[in-house]
């Protein structure tokens, strides 16, 4: 026998060791195991072992590891070692007063510990045999591997919910501890400014200095004006404050057309038209008109000019 094929099954071996000390450990497990996902991945998962364990046991005969009494006596008795490891450390939870949820939890922990350690000794094995030039026992260990990966995906699944269950029995609230990778992203990414407080109606305050235009909408407008007014350069042909006052107070006048009555101001020195005059609104007063003569409508327009202004009733006196 080659030394390559010595190597392999010294190897298969091992592996046989391992997959019997987890059916000991599956079949520990599930018999205190309540139904549910923990319970039914690794009752699935037992199953499997089986069969691997069977798998290797038959490659290990025919690469001849069983051949005279000696060779069968080892295999033997490497088997009963693995089932003997497994019994040892799967009942260990029932002699622990834990509860329920701890027991699952350990339980999941152990078979974690256990599928990545033969997770690791069938990637070894394939890369062996490849090398060994062994085609049969590389693709074997190739698809348990496969197996044994699924499984350690489950549990690893399977590990945040029953960890939960024990935060729940045993401390009475959720706890999510923040890994200390995303803490250090989560201080790194800049944080939102604070919300600008409400603003308050115009010429609301706290109480205090009243110093923002919100709260004083024309205050500083008027200020800047007034500046700029005391620094702008005086032309001797610029018209005098009164005058600009009277031209803005004009210009307002044509914009504002008013339709109800009104008192008449302090500079009107013609009497109304007519009696009653001052408490008509344009419409009537427009009415009349297309029935009056010229002099009325004269005294009406000469009226109106000094007055209101009111474009409706200036229009009628032309007509």
């Amino acid at each position: 026998m080659s030394s390559a094929t010595e190597t392999i099954i010294d190897y298969l071996r091992d592996a046989e060791s391992h997959e019997q000390a987890s059916i000991s450990m599956l079949e520990g497990q599930l018999r205190g195991a309540p139904p549910g996902r923990f319970h039914s991945a690794s009752r699935r998962h037992l199953a499997e072992t089986r069969r691997h364990a069977h798998q290797v046991g038959e490659r290990l005969v025919d690469l001849g590891a069983s051949q005279g009494t000696v060779g069968t006596l080892i295999t033997i008795g490497e088997a009963l070692a693995g089932r003997i490891l497994g019994l040892a450390t799967a009942p260990l939870n029932l002699f622990v007063g834990r509860t329920r949820a701890d027991a699952l939890l350990r339980n999941a922990e152990d078979a974690i510990a256990a599928e990545a350690r033969e997770v690791a000794i069938y990637q070894s094995l394939e890369q062996m045999a490849e090398e060994a030039d062994d085609p049969t026992t590389a693709s074997l260990a190739r698809t348990i591997r496969t197996d044994e990966e699924r499984f350690l995906a489950e549990l690893r699944e399977l590990l945040g919910e029953l960890t939960d269950r024990v935060v729940r029995e045993r401390i009475g609230t959720r706890v999510r501890t923040e890994r200390p990778a995303a803490a250090a992203a989560r201080t790194a990414e800049p944080q939102p400014e604070p919300a600008a407080p409400a603003a308050r109606p115009a010429g609301q305050t706290n109480g205090g200095p009243v110093h923002t235009e919100r709260e004083t909408p024309y205050h500083d407008r008027a200020e800047r004006l007034r500046e700029a007014r005391r620094e702008a350069p005086k032309a001797p042909d610029a018209p005098s404050p009164a005058q600009l006052a009277e031209v803005r107070h004009r210009e307002t006048d044509e914009l504002v057309e008013s339709e109800g009555g009104g008192e008449p101001g302090a500079e009107i020195h013609v009497e109304e038209p007519w009696e009653g005059y001052r408490s008509m609104k344009a419409g009537e007063v427009v009415k009349r008109l297309r029935s009056s003569d010229d002099t009325t409508r004269a005294m009406v327009r000469l009226y109106e000019q000094q007055t209101k202004k009111r474009k409706s009733i200036l229009a009628a006196t032309e007509g």
